[in-house]
């Protein structure tokens, strides 16, 4: 022991106690049961699987007073729910993503058409603001739209019009409808 600790270099009577020490004394009052608790909060939760730990805590406080015991403390309610994997997902905020590879195509013409507008700038200051409409399976453009002003509803009304009429003919109802 004595070429240990001066190999070391402390005191051999400092290396003898750290090797004789007790185990330490557990520090701070010994934990609630919870076998009680995680059943009231399974309860609850499985009446109502959006409630989080606040709502779950408001339910077990009104519980308690009717029961005549203790509320639980609401840090141990989401402590209990998180050990459980009883709590909410965390909402982000943010949306899925559309997977979009940015080809529209379809096997069949009249099945999928789509409309798009654009403005063109000229060289004396005023914009022409087209509207089209296109078949997603041949991209032919069936109609178009233009004017100086700007775009309004009866003007893509029109645009359909003229354009199941270039498709169809002069029909009143189509036989099979178009997305």
């Amino acid at each position: 022991m004595t070429a240990v600790a001066e190999a070391i270099g402390i005191s051999r009577q400092h290396l003898s106690a750290m090797r004789n020490r007790p185990p330490p004394k557990p520090r701070g009052r010994p934990p609630l049961p919870n076998a009680e608790l995680v059943a009231d909060i399974r309860t609850l939760v499985t009446d109502s699987p959006t409630y989080g730990y606040r709502r779950v805590h408001a339910l077990l406080r009104r519980q308690s007073r009717q029961t005549g015991r203790a509320a639980p403390n609401p840090k141990r309610v989401y402590r209990v729910m998180k050990a459980h994997g009883l709590l909410l997902q965390p909402h982000s905020g943010k949306r899925e993503e559309r997977c979009h590879d940015g080809r529209v195509a379809v096997d069949r013409r009249n099945t999928l058409w789509y409309s798009d507008a654009l403005e063109i700038g000229c060289d004396n200051g005023e914009k022409v603001r087209v509207a089209f409409a296109l078949d997603c399976c041949d991209r032919e453009a069936m109609g178009h739209v233009a004017t100086t002003g700007g775009i309004s509803a009866e003007d893509v009304r029109d645009l359909m019009v003229a354009t199941v009429e270039h498709r169809f003919g002069p029909v009143n109802r189509l036989a099979e409808p178009i997305v």
